[in-house]
Parts: C-alpha cells; structure tokens; sequence
C-alpha cells in the first residue's frame, strides 16, 4: 500500500508530465475560448501549478515532520574547490 508521501509524489510526477504536455493545439496551452462551448485554457493551467505548488508544500511539511515518518529538519553542506 502507497504511503502519502509516495502518493502525493505520483500526483506530482503526474502534474510534471500533464505541464510538459501542454502545446498551444491543446487544452491549457490555448487562449481561453468564448462562446457557447467556451473553454477556460488559462484556468486549467493555472489550477495545474497551484496544485503543484500545494503539493510541494505538503511534501516538504511531511518530510520534516518525524511523527510523519520524515526525517526531520536536514542540513545540506557544500564544498567547492579553490
């Protein structure tokens, strides 16, 4: 069974390739349409990176909270050559 964090990364891998995907001959990569079949291009696309970005958020609070199962606050050291 697919853990949250592992679920919301599928969701988020599946955003990825949806954004990748967008062409100006499909639905978000066009103008919005008006009319009676109208369409609101610019409003998937956007609802696309909000989402994106919640779930960025939840990820990352996941993966600091211990009782989570994260690993806590880590720290990054980087070293370069002189």
């Amino acid at each position: 069974m697919a853990t949250l964090v592992q679920n919301l990364q599928t969701r988020r891998d599946a955003i990825g390739v949806e954004l990748a995907a967008l062409s100006t001959t499909g639905a978000g990569g066009l103008p919005n349409a008006s009319g009676p079949n109208a369409v609101d291009h610019v409003g998937y696309k956007d609802g696309l990176y909000r989402e994106l970005e919640t779930i960025d958020k939840l990820l990352e609070h996941l993966n600091n909270d211990t009782s989570a199962g994260g690993a806590g606050p880590t720290e990054i050291v980087t070293e370069g050559y002189a």
